[in-house]
């Protein structure tokens, strides 16, 4: 069968009885002409490499998650620090985790109450690390060995000894508040409980009615607050 190029070359495809064809069409048919002419450009364009993007250096900019303080030039090494560090973090214990398999792992093992209590018995077991390998050991470091001796994991690597992300100014936050609340609870214990100058107790002692002198408002700035913490 000929190329069809122009309109009036369909009109064999819609003899009767239809039969199907098979159809070529030519690089110059006005079939892909509209094509042509969106696509078509004047001028080269060059793309841009992604890594070159990401390296390019910018302002110094910081992370921006609560209680970490790197700073960085460029995107790639901010992509890199997010990654290995805010990205795989446990919602319930900030533990942070190199792969999605250890930290499912992780919520399982010390989060579930259903493996405590299989824990408890001695019937737990603990998959390894590694995604498809499909190994279990009845203690942790078990696998431990299996990860470092089949898997080329570190030999210093210890699955308990994994460090929370953190940070050191969150970490002082909440030690000052932890401090703050327990000195709070101290001192309330040994407070005197409180008796109105309007309530008395005994014989010959006088009810009275004292007036109460108002004290002038002052106000406490957000900073004054904090300091008084």
């Amino acid at each position: 069968m000929n190329p069809i190029t122009t309109i009036s070359d369909f009109a064999e495809l819609f003899k009767i009885p239809f039969e199907p064809k098979k159809v070529i069409y030519s690089l110059n048919s006005d079939f892909f002409r509209k094509g042509n002419e969106i696509c078509e450009t004047n001028c080269l364009q060059f793309a841009i490499e992604p890594d070159d993007e990401f390296i390019h250096t910018v302002p110094e900019f910081p992370c921006g998650e609560r209680g970490c303080r790197s700073t960085f030039t460029n995107i790639r090494d901010y992509d890199v620090h997010f990654k290995s560090v805010h990205n795989l973090v446990c919602s319930t214990c900030k533990q942070n985790f190199p792969t999605y398999n250890m930290l499912d792992i992780h919520i399982e093992e010390k989060h579930d109450s259903y493996h405590e209590a299989a824990k408890a018995k001695n019937k737990a077991k603990f998959e390894c690390f590694v995604e498809g390998c499909g190994q279990s050991y009845p203690s942790s470091d078990a696998r431990d060995m299996h990860v470092i001796n089949d898997h080329n994991f570190p030999p210093s690597f210890k699955y308990h000894c994994l460090k929370k992300t953190t940070g050191k100014s969150e970490a002082m936050d909440v030690t000052e508040e932890a401090k703050f609340s327990k000195s709070n609870a101290h001192s309330n214990s040994r407070r005197k409980p409180y008796v109105p100058s309007n309530v008395c107790f005994g014989r010959g002692s006088s009810r009275t009615f004292s007036k109460k002198v108002r004290k002038p408002n002052k106000e406490i700035s957000m900073k004054e607050l904090g300091d008084a913490l």
